[in-house]
């Protein structure tokens, strides 16, 4: 068996470094968007409630009252910087698809090269 050439393991380990880091905005990018539905979900089941309506917000083991406006602006500036951390993730996502693609095509032709070398030893060794 040929040993693989160190450009061609390098390629490789950047492609596998590449998904690896794919998976890991893809992961965190469902994570927001799961916490920005809840926040949604929130924001629309507060914005029917009456505006001298008692909300409590959770904190640590606590129930803290706070008005109505309160709890709005808090879920809007959340949703703003969820929806931030979303758009960032999925440019992230779109870099990293192309680079694993350059990545994939650059192997594919290191590979073609290393096929086209041994069926030329192949017929040159008959």
């Amino acid at each position: 068996m040929a040993q693989i050439p160190p450009s061609l393991q390098d390629l490789v380990n950047r492609f596998n470094q590449a998904q690896a880091q794919l998976q890991s905005v893809l992961l965190r990018k469902q994570q927001y968007e799961a916490e920005l539905k809840e926040v949604e979900k929130a924001l629309a089941e507060i914005e029917k409630l009456p505006q001298d309506a008692k909300i409590y917000k959770s904190v640590g083991n606590f129930l803290i009252p706070q008005t109505k406006d309160a709890a709005l602006q808090e879920l809007k500036e959340r949703k703003e910087l969820l929806e931030l951390h979303a758009k960032t993730l999925t440019r992230q996502e779109s870099m990293l698809r192309e680079q694993i693609d350059k990545l994939r095509d650059e192997i594919n032709k290191e590979l073609g090269k290393l096929r086209g070398g041994a069926q030329e030893a192949a017929k040159g060794g008959s």
